[in-house]
């Protein structure tokens, strides 16, 4: 198991910040090793450890090379005078708030509780094609530009109920595709759209909007894979306990807003996308486009 870089960045963000910064004097037993005239202590190696549960000593000897190879780079950055050049200077501030806008959320917004049974359970009960009737979807994809679909295109697919009969009707209207096959779980879908899926019968097209493109479905087959109510449980928990988290999260940074002083001295759009009115059309629009992903 290889330690990601994106630690050991988020880490150098934090060295440099502390240039020319005195540490006060380690003991003996926190020092791990020494690069020139720095010390790399048993709290630098714990605080990317927290990453790696469980570490191996094999694993552990890699966080230290790689935080050796980390302080000869920050020295470097420190003899080029690397930390006083306006961009890093701006990232490392950048950095500092993240972090400090991160654990000031952590401390706010806290942690939501664990969804109670009956929670899970009505969730269950509501989406069946989730879970009780869940089932795997064969469909065959075909691609084409959204200025092509229109009424008229819509009702001679109508009586396309297979592949050849969708190009069939897409040759006589002189409109080039794109045709794959794809394979799909219930999960993979886009969950506003879900009944509609499972409603469909060998042959019918739903037709869905991607970018300047139009996505047809065809479904050729689906076999059921149902999920019992134990099997489902944990993972109704983390999304229903990751939608309270983010309802918390706009209920405490309301009333941060509401209790702040806040002027704008310059707006690029009358409102941020999240406050445009219709907001729930826009959220299926963005689950539709993300179960759509990989189907071209």
């Amino acid at each position: 198991m290889n330690v990601k870089p994106l630690v050991l960045a988020v880490l150098i963000a934090t060295t440099l910040t502390a240039c020319g910064e005195k540490d006060d004097k380690k003991s003996p037993s926190q020092v791990l090793a020494k690069v020139n005239d720095s010390e790399i202590t048993v709290h630098q190696l714990n605080f990317v450890l927290a990453q790696v549960p469980n570490a191996q000593p094999e694993q552990k000897q890699q966080v230290l090379e790689q935080l050796v190879d980390q302080e000869l780079l920050v020295q470097k950055a420190t003899e080029l005078k690397l930390d006083r050049e306006p961009n890093v200077v701006q990232a490392i501030e950048n950095a500092k708030r993240q972090i400090l806008a991160q654990s000031a959320a952590e401390r706010v917004i806290g942690k939501p509780g664990e969804p109670n049974k009956t929670a899970v359970d009505e969730f269950y009960a509501k989406n069946p094609a989730l879970f009780a009737e869940r089932k795997n979807y064969e469909f065959t994809t075909f691609v084409i530009d959204k200025t092509a679909y229109n009424d008229s295109l819509n009702a001679a697919l109508n009586n396309a109920t297979s592949p050849m009969a969708v190009k069939a009707v897409l040759d006589a209207a002189a409109i080039k595709f794109n045709t794959n096959e794809a394979t799909r779980t219930a999960e993979q879908l886009p969950m506003p759209m879900l009944v509609k899926f499972a409603q469909m019968n060998v042959g019918d097209i739903i037709a869905m909007s991607e970018g300047d493109k139009t996505v047809l479905l065809q479904l050729k087959a689906t076999q059921a894979a149902p999920v019992s109510a134990a099997e489902a449980e944990p993972m109704i928990k983390r999304y229903l306990a990751n939608n309270e988290a983010q309802t918390q999260a706009a209920q405490k940074m309301k009333g941060l807003r509401d209790a702040a002083k806040i002027q704008y001295l310059q707006k690029f759009a009358s409102a941020p996308a999240q406050q445009l009115p219709k907001q729930e059309s826009t959220a299926a629009d963005d689950s539709v486009k993300a179960g759509l992903k990989g189907l071209k």
